[in-house]
């Protein structure tokens, strides 16, 4: 390796290999000469995003690129901080190019978030950084912070130059090993691992092969499983708002995939008259890492319908969370599922809820209820009011109020709060005190 690249190397190693980037300025890169330090994890966590298992940078198909974000704003933070990094006679980036291009992307991002800086100051970095990585992460990016009211309009053009090397099919060192590659060839070894060898052309192993496949696939379209799927279970006559206002949420979360599941794939009718596409039959679908199943008219039928039942049992045992909206609540209730448990409902059909299963400890007064992994709403509406709950419990409240202002959206967020709670108890199964 030439001097110079020695040199840089040996500064990425002194400053990301360790939390040394967590002494750089939270809000700004502090320079010392001519080299830049950005603490990209630090300010991933101010806008609520895990820089260890945040991966919302789009790769094939649409799906998760398959490298950290934290990882990929990492290779960028590694390059600012080496001044003497020049890798341009192996084909890679050059310090002073990817520098230029960083403060360009930084000058427009303050213009464009100022509306949100007050609030987020470390958005600027972030924007930034994103901008960096290629056209399918400036896009990505940039569709989330539009529908927080900050379109990305000033001049991004260096940055989005940059993409050729810093994207996760980019080539950082010429090597004709992509990034994707470098990462998951060298993973096991950490952050630093994959850094070196994505800033070093002498080291290009081969990545191998994906198990189950025959190692040609493209890496990045097998990395599904990095985003939650989040499956709707809908049946004929559900009730649309049940549906769409989880939905509307849901869809706005680079960490979930959502998905409409039903009996058999296809067009399925809801109680309102409009038909919507299931993606998926119960025998197709992917395992749900969060199930919902919505009320309906529909739920009448279902409840005398074995398969149906029996689907949500089964994908039951292997969520990680397990919801329902309105009357959705009494299917689960004939599934077994919220026995022992505390969950609610529909207040118009709440002694039918009862009824269905008085082991369960039904709440009258609640707009939602969460009972370890059951999330369980009211009717229609507060399906919604649940959908951010739901998005508050794993990704923190900032995030969900930020993804309710954006869309205009009043969030009841005490769940206990329910202004069309019974006056009465229901006449029959286990009561709950109102709460």
């Amino acid at each position: 390796m030439r001097a110079a690249r020695g040199v840089g190397i040996a500064l990425l190693l002194g400053a990301v290999s360790q939390p040394a980037l967590a002494q750089a300025s939270r809000t700004r890169p502090l320079t010392a000469g001519t080299q830049m330090v950005v603490d990209f994890d630090a300010a991933m966590r101010g806008l609520g995003f895990d820089p260890v298992t945040n991966d919302a940078n789009r790769g094939a198909s649409n799906a998760p690129n398959g490298i950290p974000d934290g990882d990929e704003l990492a290779l960028l933070g590694a390059v600012l901080a080496s001044p003497a990094m020049d890798l341009r006679k192996s084909g890679g980036l050059h310090h002073a190019d990817i520098r230029a291009a960083f403060e360009q992307a930084r000058a427009s991002a303050t213009i464009d978030l100022k509306a949100l800086l007050s609030t987020y100051p470390t958005a600027v970095d972030v924007t930034a950084g994103y901008m960096m990585l290629g056209q399918a992460s400036t896009e990505a990016y940039g569709d989330m912070v539009a529908n927080f009211g900050a379109p990305l309009k000033a001049n991004y053009s260096l940055a989005l130059a940059q993409g050729r090397y810093l994207a996760f099919d980019g080539d950082a060192d010429g090597d004709g090993v992509p990034n994707v590659d470098e990462y998951r060839a060298h993973k096991a070894g950490g952050r630093v691992a994959y850094l070196r060898a994505a800033l070093d052309p002498k080291i290009n192993k081969p990545a191998p092969p994906i198990v189950g496949t025959s190692g040609n696939e493209n890496p990045a379209a097998a990395q599904t499983t990095a985003k939650k799927t989040v499956g709707v279970v809908l049946y004929p006559g559900f009730e649309v708002l049940d549906v769409f206002g989880p939905v509307e949420m849901w869809s706005y979360v680079p960490e979930f995939h959502v998905i409409f599941v039903a009996q058999k794939a296809g067009t399925v009718r809801s109680a309102n008259g409009v038909s919507v596409v299931a993606d998926y039959s119960f025998e197709s679908a992917p395992p749900l890492d969060i199930m919902m199943v919505p009320g309906g008219i529909g739920t009448r039928t279902e409840l005398q319908n074995p398969q149906f039942i029996e689907y949500l049992r089964l994908q039951h045992a292997r969520t990680e969370i397990t919801s329902s909206v309105c009357t959705g609540s009494v299917l689960l209730a004939k599934a077994g599922i919220l026995s022992g448990h505390r969950a609610t409902s529909n207040k118009l059909y709440f002694s039918w809820a009862v009824d269905e299963d008085p082991l369960v400890d039904w709440i009258v007064k609640a707009r939602w209820v969460e009972d370890g992994k059951l999330f369980t709403s009211s009717g229609v509406s507060a399906g919604t009011d649940m959908a951010l709950g739901l998005i508050q419990k794993l990704y923190g409240l900032d995030r969900a109020r930020l993804l309710a202002r954006s869309l205009e959206y009043e969030w009841h967020e005490d769940p206990t709060v329910d202004p069309f709670a019974l006056k009465a108890l229901p006449s029959s199964g286990k009561r709950s005190p109102p709460r």
